[in-house]
Protein backbone atom coordinates (compact mmCIF):
# COMPACT_ATOMS: atom_id res chain seq x y z
CA UNK A 1 0.00 0.00 0.00
CA UNK A 2 1.31 3.46 -0.62
CA UNK A 3 2.30 5.41 2.34
CA UNK A 4 1.90 8.93 0.83
CA UNK A 5 -0.06 10.72 3.36
CA UNK A 6 2.40 10.09 5.74
CA UNK A 7 5.59 10.26 4.01
CA UNK A 8 4.14 13.69 2.52
CA UNK A 9 4.19 14.85 6.61
CA UNK A 10 8.17 14.42 6.12
CA UNK A 11 7.52 18.28 4.17
CA UNK A 12 5.58 21.38 5.43
CA UNK A 13 4.39 24.54 4.04
CA UNK A 14 6.73 27.51 4.58
CA UNK A 15 4.75 29.90 2.94
CA UNK A 16 1.52 30.28 4.60
CA UNK A 17 1.04 31.80 7.82
CA UNK A 18 -2.77 30.54 8.01
CA UNK A 19 -1.40 26.83 7.07
CA UNK A 20 -2.27 24.30 10.26
CA UNK A 21 1.42 23.12 10.22
CA UNK A 22 2.89 20.00 10.83
CA UNK A 23 3.79 18.26 14.26
CA UNK A 24 7.92 18.39 15.25
CA UNK A 25 7.91 15.14 16.87
CA UNK A 26 6.51 13.12 14.21
CA UNK A 27 9.12 14.69 11.96
CA UNK A 28 11.67 13.17 14.19
CA UNK A 29 10.53 10.07 14.33
CA UNK A 30 10.82 10.10 10.72
CA UNK A 31 13.98 10.31 10.79
CA UNK A 32 15.61 7.22 10.55
CA UNK A 33 13.18 6.64 7.52
CA UNK A 34 14.31 9.73 5.60
CA UNK A 35 17.78 8.50 5.88
CA UNK A 36 16.77 4.77 3.78
CA UNK A 37 16.59 6.83 1.12
CA UNK A 38 17.86 10.37 1.50
CA UNK A 39 20.86 10.72 4.27
CA UNK A 40 21.60 14.53 4.57
CA UNK A 41 25.23 14.01 5.20
CA UNK A 42 26.59 13.63 1.44
CA UNK A 43 23.59 16.40 0.26
CA UNK A 44 25.70 18.79 2.36
CA UNK A 45 28.92 17.45 2.10
CA UNK A 46 28.61 18.44 -1.44
CA UNK A 47 26.88 21.52 -1.77
CA UNK A 48 29.43 23.06 1.05
CA UNK A 49 32.79 23.49 -0.20
CA UNK A 50 34.48 26.36 2.37
CA UNK A 51 33.87 25.89 5.99
CA UNK A 52 33.36 29.71 6.27
CA UNK A 53 30.31 29.85 4.18
CA UNK A 54 27.09 31.31 5.31
CA UNK A 55 24.20 28.46 4.56
CA UNK A 56 20.58 28.84 4.12
CA UNK A 57 18.35 25.80 4.91
CA UNK A 58 14.80 27.18 3.48
CA UNK A 59 12.70 24.91 5.38
CA UNK A 60 14.55 23.88 7.85
CA UNK A 61 11.98 21.66 9.58
CA UNK A 62 13.32 19.77 12.94
CA UNK A 63 17.13 20.74 11.52
CA UNK A 64 17.63 17.35 9.62
CA UNK A 65 20.44 19.19 6.64
CA UNK A 66 20.79 21.98 9.38
CA UNK A 67 22.53 20.36 11.82
CA UNK A 68 25.22 18.04 9.59
CA UNK A 69 25.62 21.52 7.65
CA UNK A 70 27.20 23.09 10.64
CA UNK A 71 29.33 20.41 11.28
CA UNK A 72 30.68 21.52 7.98
CA UNK A 73 30.90 24.96 8.84
CA UNK A 74 32.65 25.52 11.72
CA UNK A 75 33.87 29.16 10.67
CA UNK A 76 30.38 29.77 9.14
CA UNK A 77 26.79 30.02 9.69
CA UNK A 78 23.51 28.05 9.37
CA UNK A 79 20.76 29.64 8.82
CA UNK A 80 17.56 27.42 9.83
CA UNK A 81 14.12 28.98 8.12
CA UNK A 82 10.73 28.07 8.43
CA UNK A 83 7.52 29.20 9.36
CA UNK A 84 6.05 27.26 12.13
CA UNK A 85 8.07 28.59 14.83
CA UNK A 86 8.02 25.15 16.54
CA UNK A 87 10.21 23.78 14.26
CA UNK A 88 12.70 26.33 14.37
CA UNK A 89 12.56 25.89 18.32
CA UNK A 90 13.54 21.97 18.09
CA UNK A 91 15.96 23.05 15.59
CA UNK A 92 18.19 25.63 17.83
CA UNK A 93 17.61 23.00 20.72
CA UNK A 94 18.89 20.39 18.66
CA UNK A 95 21.99 22.61 18.12
CA UNK A 96 22.69 23.99 21.10
CA UNK A 97 22.68 20.10 22.75
CA UNK A 98 25.19 18.98 20.06
CA UNK A 99 27.70 22.19 20.94
CA UNK A 100 26.89 23.40 17.47
CA UNK A 101 26.84 27.71 17.85
CA UNK A 102 27.26 28.69 14.42
CA UNK A 103 23.01 27.64 13.76
CA UNK A 104 20.62 31.01 13.79
CA UNK A 105 16.92 30.33 13.55
CA UNK A 106 14.37 32.36 11.47
CA UNK A 107 10.54 32.37 12.02
CA UNK A 108 9.62 33.83 8.61
CA UNK A 109 7.63 32.63 5.23
CA UNK A 110 9.60 31.77 2.08
CA UNK A 111 8.59 34.62 0.20
CA UNK A 112 9.87 37.12 2.84
CA UNK A 113 13.46 36.41 4.25
CA UNK A 114 14.66 38.84 6.43
CA UNK A 115 18.17 38.35 5.47
CA UNK A 116 20.00 41.24 3.58
CA UNK A 117 21.12 41.09 -0.09
CA UNK A 118 23.58 38.92 -0.91
CA UNK A 119 24.56 37.75 2.39
CA UNK A 120 24.66 34.11 1.67
CA UNK A 121 26.91 31.73 -0.21
CA UNK A 122 24.39 29.44 -0.65
CA UNK A 123 20.96 27.87 -0.14
CA UNK A 124 19.40 24.37 0.27
CA UNK A 125 16.04 23.73 -0.70
CA UNK A 126 15.47 20.22 0.10
CA UNK A 127 12.04 18.50 -0.48
CA UNK A 128 10.20 21.89 0.18
CA UNK A 129 9.56 23.90 -3.11
CA UNK A 130 6.95 21.60 -4.38
CA UNK A 131 4.77 22.32 -1.14
CA UNK A 132 5.25 26.19 -1.35
CA UNK A 133 2.03 28.54 -1.80
CA UNK A 134 4.48 31.54 -3.30
CA UNK A 135 7.21 29.90 -5.49
CA UNK A 136 8.06 32.57 -7.85
CA UNK A 137 8.12 34.90 -4.95
CA UNK A 138 10.49 32.32 -2.66
CA UNK A 139 13.09 32.16 -6.24
CA UNK A 140 13.50 35.87 -6.26
CA UNK A 141 14.22 36.33 -2.73
CA UNK A 142 16.81 33.71 -3.01
CA UNK A 143 18.45 35.98 -6.20
CA UNK A 144 17.90 38.66 -3.86
CA UNK A 145 19.78 37.33 -1.17
CA UNK A 146 22.58 35.09 -2.24
CA UNK A 147 25.51 36.10 -3.30
CA UNK A 148 26.81 36.98 -6.68
CA UNK A 149 27.58 33.52 -8.64
CA UNK A 150 26.65 31.25 -5.10
CA UNK A 151 24.48 28.34 -5.16
CA UNK A 152 21.48 27.00 -4.96
CA UNK A 153 20.78 23.61 -4.42
CA UNK A 154 17.62 22.11 -4.70
CA UNK A 155 15.89 18.32 -3.79
CA UNK A 156 12.76 17.90 -5.36
CA UNK A 157 9.90 14.53 -6.21
CA UNK A 158 9.67 14.27 -10.05
CA UNK A 159 6.60 13.06 -12.00
CA UNK A 160 7.20 9.71 -11.29
CA UNK A 161 5.41 6.58 -9.69
CA UNK A 162 7.14 5.92 -6.00
CA UNK A 163 5.84 3.79 -3.06
CA UNK A 164 5.71 7.12 -1.07
CA UNK A 165 5.97 10.80 -1.31
CA UNK A 166 3.74 14.01 -1.97
CA UNK A 167 0.86 13.59 -3.96
CA UNK A 168 1.39 13.65 -7.94
CA UNK A 169 -0.58 17.13 -8.25
CA UNK A 170 2.41 18.67 -6.56
CA UNK A 171 5.39 17.20 -7.60
CA UNK A 172 7.61 18.84 -10.07
CA UNK A 173 9.61 17.58 -12.72
CA UNK A 174 13.29 18.40 -13.43
CA UNK A 175 11.97 20.57 -17.37
CA UNK A 176 9.70 22.60 -14.54
CA UNK A 177 12.03 23.18 -11.96
CA UNK A 178 15.16 23.92 -14.53
CA UNK A 179 12.71 26.60 -16.15
CA UNK A 180 11.17 28.03 -13.19
CA UNK A 181 15.03 28.58 -12.14
CA UNK A 182 16.27 30.28 -15.16
CA UNK A 183 13.19 32.62 -15.30
CA UNK A 184 14.27 33.70 -12.23
CA UNK A 185 17.33 34.41 -13.19
CA UNK A 186 19.70 31.12 -12.46
CA UNK A 187 21.97 29.19 -14.39
CA UNK A 188 21.34 25.39 -13.68
CA UNK A 189 24.83 24.10 -12.93
CA UNK A 190 24.21 20.27 -12.81
CA UNK A 191 21.37 17.99 -12.40
CA UNK A 192 21.31 14.47 -11.65
CA UNK A 193 18.95 11.56 -9.79
CA UNK A 194 18.79 9.83 -6.55
CA UNK A 195 20.60 6.26 -7.41
CA UNK A 196 18.19 5.28 -4.27
CA UNK A 197 14.86 7.03 -4.82
CA UNK A 198 14.64 7.34 -8.53
CA UNK A 199 11.74 9.60 -7.68
CA UNK A 200 13.76 11.85 -6.10
CA UNK A 201 16.59 14.70 -8.12
CA UNK A 202 18.84 17.26 -6.99
CA UNK A 203 19.54 20.35 -9.29
CA UNK A 204 22.47 22.95 -8.67
CA UNK A 205 22.34 26.63 -9.82
CA UNK A 206 24.18 29.72 -9.50
CA UNK A 207 22.92 33.34 -8.66
CA UNK A 208 23.83 35.98 -11.27
CA UNK A 209 26.80 37.39 -11.63
CA UNK A 210 25.63 40.85 -11.57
Amino acid sequence: MSDQNSIHEDNHHHGDRNHPGFDPERLLAMEERRRSFMPPEPVVEELISDPSWSLLDLGCGTGYYALPAARLLPKGRVFALDIQENMVSVTLDRARKAGLENVAGIVAPSSHIPLDEASVDAALVAMVYHDLPEQTETLDELRRIVKPGGIISMVEWDRVDSDFGPPMSIRISPPELEAALRAAGFTVSASKRSAVQPALYFLSARAPRS
